[in-house]
């Protein structure tokens, strides 16, 4: 299945890194995971990410995988692009095998996670360099917080900017001088910056990021969208709202997903707080979490800080 073709100009803008829905029994709720798409519609997101560590894709097998990704794909119907993790195995004929699963379920980008069995830059840039020449379909780069944290040199992104081949970056450095690095040297590539670091968020916007793939953006895509317009147009007010919305994402980070998936509900959606990882929220998260949701949605799950403003204005 195919959809809209987006160039490197369309990765751009908010993006969720997409949390899975479970029912009880921890089968992937595919109701649930279209409300939750069509909800992220209603804003003027930039993509969604489909398939990466928020969706635990470690603990889904490679058959929902690439259901999340179909599901995503025929949800948005073209509107926005979509991303998806692609390079799953333990040999780069297996990552290209099911990079090309993930292109042919419609994903518009593949992105392809830091590999844990090579080392040395040099591999990893031979790696990067196989899976262009080989591969047809557009390509990211996803620095994975797990099962390493390893963060490109600024000699290697400019290299895989410079062949074209690589369209959007999900950078997790969270180090803003080395974020604006990487906004000088691909500046003029296709390569678009995608920083993943909240605190960050405007600094790197003004700075020239395209973009930002966030796990706020699960349950704030309308805040997160709104700092980043603000900063794009120099409104002296995106520093109050950044403020805020930083304040408001260090609510997730102890208890992520069951704290996201948990305040996405508090907001309206179908979605309870169910993970397969071993871990779930304690009473005191819970009462914390309620007692905090009252402070910053409305009942109707839409956010008080931004009807204040536009009452305000």
């Amino acid at each position: 299945m195919h959809t809209t073709t987006f160039q490197s100009p369309y990765f751009k803008g908010i993006w969720p890194v997409l949390v899975t829905p479970f029912d009880e029994d921890l089968n992937i709720d595919i109701s649930a995971y279209r409300q939750i798409i069509h909800w992220h519609l209603n804003f003027p997101i930039g993509g969604v990410y489909a398939n990466c560590l928020s969706s635990e894709m470690y603990e889904l097998s490679h058959e929902e995988k690439l259901l999340l990704v179909k599901e995503a794909v025929t949800t948005v119907a073209g509107k926005i692009p979509i991303a998806a993790t692609g390079n799953f195995g333990d040999s780069v004929a297996e990552h290209i095998d099911f990079c090309q699963q993930v292109a042919a379920a419609g994903a518009n980008v593949v992105m392809l996670t830091i590999p844990t069995f090579l080392e040395e830059e040099e591999a990893l840039e031979a790696y990067f360099m196989e899976m262009a020449a080989k591969t047809k379909m557009p390509l990211g780069i996803y620095e994975c917080p797990y099962p390493r944290h390893y963060n490109l040199s600024l000699g290697l992104i400019e290299k895989l900017a410079a062949t074209g081949r690589y369209l959007a970056y999900k950078e997790t450095s969270c180090n803003i001088d080395k974020i604006r690095r990487i906004i000088e040297i691909t500046r003029d590539t296709p390569l678009a910056l995608l920083q993943a670091n909240i605190p960050h968020l405007l600094e790197a916007t003004k700075a020239g990021a395209e973009g930002s793939m966030n796990i706020v953006a699960n349950w704030l895509p309308d805040l997160a969208v709104e700092v980043s317009r603000r900063g794009i147009n120099g409104d002296p007010s995106a520093e109050e709202l950044n403020g805020i919305l930083c304040a408001m994402e260090m609510a997730q980070r102890s208890i992520h997903p069951c704290g996201v998936k948990y305040l996405m509900n508090k907001r309206g959606l179908p979605i309870e707080a169910r993970t397969r990882y071993n871990k779930s929220l304690s009473q005191e998260e819970i009462r914390s979490l309620d007692t905090i949701a009252k402070l910053w949605f409305e009942k109707d799950g839409s956010l008080k800080v931004l009807n204040q403003m536009k009452t305000e204005g």
